[in-house]
């Protein structure tokens, strides 16, 4: 039996502005119905492949821990749901410090089959290190209006070396499968609101998605002795295309048209949750 997928957000996640709009009764006259979610179609694509998808919702910018401490209860409850002793996650960005953070801060190793990563910054960002030494004060600025947002501070290449110190043994040694996808993509063709980061990046950290370099995305190719297994992702993306998402930039040439380049994108997360399954079961 296959054991149920999670896919985990990134940090601000930007369908929670319209996800009131798109109640039940709209979302049925949608083809797919989760199209304008933040994984655009990527849930119902793997349900039509036979997978059991679940998409939990964390504190929007909250800190890992506190955003890992939340998936540990979502995924409880989709474990209780379901009867699996375990189950895969595919997490985007932030999402993929907060399943790290569950796995060995919340006693969840037992629970998580594997955890596939894409676009996660791992090692962290330079952008991030620019952000919080301009604009770092906004952090305590917002927190008395409610608006948590401690969860950037966790994007700093100094948190990112100090957690992966710290958590190196344990997960060394958990039986998490662990894999990463990185991916890249062209200026021309990054979403606006992502160029300026992406030159920045870029001058200290070379190839990005806009928002995490290829260097951190990736993460490591090894825990000690436990293999991390990397993969590049399949077609340029930026950090919005790596969910499915497609803008206007795209229209540049060599790019492939909207829905077969949405397609191509659902495929690439079709055999990441094939690749789960050949993990915990090579024989099959």
């Amino acid at each position: 039996m296959r054991k149920p997928v999670v896919l985990a957000h990134g940090i601000a996640p930007f369908d929670a502005l319209w996800r009131p709009v798109l109640r039940p009764g709209v979302r049925r006259h949608l083809q797919p119905h989760d199209k304008f979610d933040y994984f655009a179609g990527i849930a119902s694509y793997l349900q039509a492949h036979g997978y059991s998808v679940y998409s939990p919702r964390v504190p929007w910018a909250a800190a890992a821990s506190e955003r890992a401490a939340a998936l540990k209860a979502r995924v409880g409850e989709i474990r209780a749901r379901t009867g699996a002793d375990k189950v895969h996650i595919i997490a985007h960005s932030m999402g993929g410090l907060d399943a790290r953070h569950m796995i060995v801060d919340f006693g969840m190793a037992d629970r998580v089959a594997t955890l596939t990563t894409v676009g996660t910054p791992h090692r962290g960002t330079s952008f991030a290190n620019v952000g919080l030494a301009k604009m770092g004060w906004m952090i305590g600025a917002a927190k008395p209006f409610g608006l948590d947002l401690a969860g950037f501070r966790n994007f700093s290449t100094e948190a990112a070396a100090a957690f992966n110190d710290r958590v190196l043994d344990a997960e060394a040694q958990n039986p998490v499968h662990y894999a990463t996808y990185a991916a890249h993509q062209d200026y021309a063709q990054v979403l606006t609101p992502l160029k300026l980061s992406w030159k920045i990046i870029t001058k200290r950290e070379g190839p990005n998605d806009g928002l995490v370099p290829v260097t951190s995305a990736a993460w490591t190719d090894r825990l000690k002795d436990k293999v991390v297994r990397q993969e590049a992702f399949p077609v340029l993306a930026d950090h919005l295309n790596e969910l499915a998402w497609w803008d206007l930039s795209e229209l540049r040439q060599p790019r492939v048209p909207r829905k077969s380049f949405k397609a191509a994108v659902r495929d690439v997360y079709l055999k990441m949750a094939r690749d789960a399954d050949q993990a915990i079961n090579p024989s099959a």
